[in-house]
């Protein structure tokens, strides 16, 4: 079998999984939606405009909603021993490693489509519709950066005893610049006037880290299940 269909299958297996079983995808729909209401309470009534912290309230509310899906991916590897199996058939780690990181992807772009016209209702009072375009150019290259990173540290905790801790201490600090660049981008165009060179900027090192991400992932994936 050659790797694309390999990808494929593994990508497949993810998908259907979720969709008979429905967890992952409305537990983090669900924690996002209860973090924006407490983020709002939490920050004043409807009334106050809370548009200029409009980026850093979406972003800390995905970042830790991503945390939460990450921490879910390999579930079903762990506790069915699929991952046993998967480590014995002639499948390359690389492919493992971009087969889940298509399905955090898709996780995390599920999510967004209910999250990002929230936020307009949540916090926005200014202009804000005709921006949910560049919003989410700049949350699917986000969505590249935590889908390869989560893929890493989800693999690195995998085998630790208490996986459910390491994780989050492991993957928020690989979050924090991304959070920045993306919060960045959603506050140059959410609001008022857009912003377009800021906004290009973020966005380009939002590529660069997912870039650099992908490399680093490539290069030590196989370690982290060899090992």
């Amino acid at each position: 079998m050659s790797r694309r269909r390999q990808l494929a299958a593994l990508v497949r297996k993810d998908l259907r999984l979720e969709l008979r079983t429905r967890e992952t995808i409305v537990a983090m729909v669900l924690f996002a939606i209860v973090m924006m209401a407490i983020l709002q309470f939490g920050f004043g009534t409807r009334d106050d405009d809370l548009t200029r912290f409009v980026g850093g309230l979406m972003w800390v509310t995905l970042a830790f909603t991503a945390v939460l899906g990450v921490g879910r991916s390999y579930v079903a590897e762990r506790e069915q021993r699929v991952l046993d199996g998967l480590l014995v058939s002639p499948v390359p780690r690389v492919v493992m490693l971009g087969a889940k990181a298509i399905a955090i992807f898709l996780y995390m772009t599920a999510v967004e489509v209910i999250v990002i016209p929230l936020v307009g209702v949540f916090f926005v009072q200014g202009p804000y519709w005709d921006a949910i375009g560049w919003i989410a150019i700049a949350a699917l290259l986000a969505n590249a950066c935590i889908a390869l990173s989560g893929t890493l540290f989800s693999g690195l905790a995998l085998f630790t005893r208490a996986r459910d801790l390491i994780l989050p201490v492991l993957f928020l600090p690989a979050l924090v610049p991304v959070v920045i660049a993306a919060a960045g981008a959603t506050h140059a165009v959410a609001g008022g006037p857009h912003d377009m060179s800021e906004w290009r900027g973020y966005c380009l090192f939002l590529l660069a880290y997912a870039i650099l991400f992908s490399l680093v992932s490539v290069a030590t994936y196989d370690a982290v299940f060899d090992d």
